[in-house]
């Protein structure tokens, strides 16, 4: 058998166990252990909720970000790629499905291109597709994006993928948002001669690699989600003067920077925010932007923080949790936490 069905084969023994979640109102984390088992736990309580899950062969990273949720059928697709110090450290990485609800597992495993790696996946709901973008770590092979069809939750296709144009890009990690009014990805980075991070926008609706960029001046952005509700786009950012805080996100011309309409205004000693999965909740009366973060003053543990979308003010929804994505289900408020620490 080869590597690479040995190692899909692992991957899908391990992962479609986690399939009895508590309630969809549950926040929950999934913490990867060293010795390769894997504990879901309440993100809020920290509380162990399903006990220990399968055990697989061999230890399984996952890229930042590198999640997307079908929250209809409660399936989540998660890219994994083998840890270097593993079993199989030469084998593709992978997108595997999850079901957390009743759904049973699509058939099918997704594997990117030799060498390459999953930086952003994110799914579009009307289309029932995977989209992301393979890149090389090395940054020698061109990127690729890519879209998967789900076939409604019962199968993967291949992916179908196109070249983005040549430059591009050097990525921050995990930092993407999907915008599916505009079937956009939203990511930051640089393209080959940026002397600053841009605003990176994939169109996925006309099947262009990547159309525009939009420089993002001063501030430095760390974590970008989407607003489902009236697609805007937020963004947590850490101010040049050395304090963190939300802000809306609009642009206009390619070429020109972007617009940063700071919302509120957080106290300096809120936090530094982790670089990287963000998700926006759909509780009416209650909206706030998730990030994981640490305290400005005393930077021990990592936390869940809610920056609200009408004040800007950020409060700590959990004072010790850690993760790998975050993603809302159903308009509920649901920050659901996948693959948290464990590869330390």
């Amino acid at each position: 058998m080869s590597r690479l069905s040995l190692f899909a084969r692992a991957a899908l023994a391990a992962l479609p166990a986690f399939v009895a979640l508590p309630a969809p109102a549950s926040v929950l984390t999934l913490s990867r252990q060293d010795d390769a088992t894997a504990i879901v736990r309440d993100a809020a309580s920290g509380d162990v909720t399903s006990g220990v899950l399968a055990a697989s062969s061999d230890r399984l990273l996952v890229p930042l970000g590198a999640l997307a949720a079908d929250d209809a059928h409660h399936l989540l697709y998660v890219a994994v790629a083998p840890d270097p110090a593993g079993a199989m450290p030469g084998a593709p990485v992978a997108i595997v499905p999850v079901a957390y609800g009743v759904s049973p597992v699509p058939s099918g495993t997704v594997v990117a291109p030799d060498g390459m790696t999953v930086a952003a996946l994110a799914f579009d709901a009307p289309a029932s597709r995977l989209v992301g973008l393979f890149v090389d770590p090395a940054g020698i092979a061109q990127a690729q994006i890519f879209s998967v069809a789900t076939h409604g939750g019962t199968a993967l296709d291949p992916p179908v993928t196109t070249p983005a144009m040549g430059g591009c890009c050097r990525l921050a990690a995990g930092i993407a948002a999907w915008r599916a009014t505009s079937e956009d990805l939203l990511m930051v980075g640089r393209r080959d001669g940026d002397t600053e991070d841009h605003l990176l926008r994939f169109d996925f609706a006309s099947g262009l690699a990547l159309t525009d960029a939009y420089p993002i001046a001063g501030d430095h952005v760390v974590a970008l989600a989407v607003d489902a509700a009236d697609s805007n786009v937020y963004a947590v950012l850490r101010s040049a003067l050395d304090f963190t805080y939300l802000a809306r996100v609009t642009w206009s011309t390619p070429g020109s920077p972007v617009t940063l309409s700071a919302i509120g205004s957080a106290p300096a000693t809120c936090c530094f925010v982790g670089t990287g999965p963000g998700a926006i909740d759909g509780a009416l009366g209650a909206r706030a932007m998730h990030v994981f973060g640490k305290d400005a003053a005393t930077p021990a543990a990592m936390q869940l923080y809610a920056f609200d979308l009408a004040s800007g003010n950020p409060t700590v929804a959990n004072a010790a949790t850690d993760g790998y994505g975050l993603w809302t289900d159903g308009a509920a408020v649901v920050d659901d936490v996948i693959f948290a620490d464990g590869f330390d």
